[in-house]
């Protein structure tokens, strides 16, 4: 018997989202299709695999059996999918980098990617963005990119990681508040304030190295699921201080900047980020770059310092 991986894959679709116009939205073909494959599906095997009561299905007993086996057939398709996505892009001219949004306006970046423009400038750069440090996380492991920037420390021991600019936060405050006359403001001020802060799962912010440490001085996370782009427009709205890590952070009007004082929060940098893979000439000779550039960054500081 030979079944069709295409079939196998579209009924893996439509048994998991219940709904054939669903699955097919997903797919991007007719639904009316999507329903004949399945039933040539059923047909090839001899057994029914899903109840069909008007607008609604459900798997029969036959089908939550088969749906398991052919769940296994996807995510092997889509691992060799990856693998072959993988080892084409090793042999062309080109690297996949995919950016968290909030990067957009810190130096480090845009310097990296000019100052590799200038010694490989045969290599086409390709750009995609995510809300989420971990979804740009997610694409590099699964080899939908070459390398991810984001904001660090990233906790995921299956990347490395690789800071390209260290940031020094400050503290975006309402002017109303009374810490906004200040000239600086101590992390024991932070006890009981409302933050806004930006991370995909709520659940998530006390695990965190980003944010958990405003639980231990006693601060209140607020959660802003529509990410970092918006964390500036729910403080406004709501009146609530916002961390910020760069210059380059547009705060409201109504809002004024200030520094730390005293005890410091953890360090965070702008960060490049790749899987443990082999990778083509091109993508090692860009993580090299970065490190050059992290080491001379280095021994400028510490000419500064002495």
């Amino acid at each position: 018997m030979n079944l069709s991986l295409v079939r196998i894959q579209r009924f893996v679709a439509v048994a998991e989202h219940l709904s054939f116009t669903r699955a097919a939205t997903l797919l991007g073909i007719d639904q009316p299709w999507l329903s004949r494959q399945i039933m040539q599906l059923e047909d090839q095997l001899g057994i029914v695999l899903f109840e069909r009561s008007g607008a609604r299905i459900q798997l029969t007993p036959e089908g939550q059996e088969f749906y398991e086996v052919a769940l296994e057939v996807e995510v092997a398709a889509k691992r060799v999918h990856d693998k072959a996505l993988e080892m084409t892009r090793r042999t062309r001219s080109e690297l996949t980098i995919c950016v968290a949004y909030a990067t957009f306006s810190v130096e480090g970046r845009q310097r990296l990617l000019e100052k590799f423009e200038t010694i490989r400038p045969d290599v086409k750069i390709d750009i995609s963005a995510s809300e989420w440090t971990d979804e740009v996380i997610e694409k590099v492991k699964s080899g939908e990119a070459d390398f991810g920037i984001a904001f660090g420390p990233i906790e995921d021991m299956n990347v490395e990681v690789c800071d390209l600019q260290q940031l020094h936060m400050t503290i975006a405050v309402p002017k109303e508040h009374p810490l906004a006359a200040k000239q600086a403001i101590e992390i024991q001020d932070f006890k009981d304030l409302p933050f806004a802060v930006a991370i995909k799962d709520p659940k998530m912010i006390r695990l965190s190295l980003r944010y958990s440490w405003l639980f231990d001085c006693g601060a209140v996370p607020v959660h802003v699921p529509e990410g970092r782009r918006y964390v500036f427009d729910v403080a406004q709205q709501k009146r609530i201080f916002v961390l910020c890590y760069t210059d380059a952070d547009r705060i409201p009007d109504d809002f004024v900047k200030l520094p730390f004082t005293g005890g410091q929060p953890p360090k965070f940098a702008l960060t490049l980020i790749r899987a443990k893979r082999i990778m083509s000439p091109s993508a090692e000779r860009l993580w090299r770059l970065a490190h050059e550039m992290l080491e001379k960054d280095s021994r400028k500081a510490d000419k500064a310092a002495i």
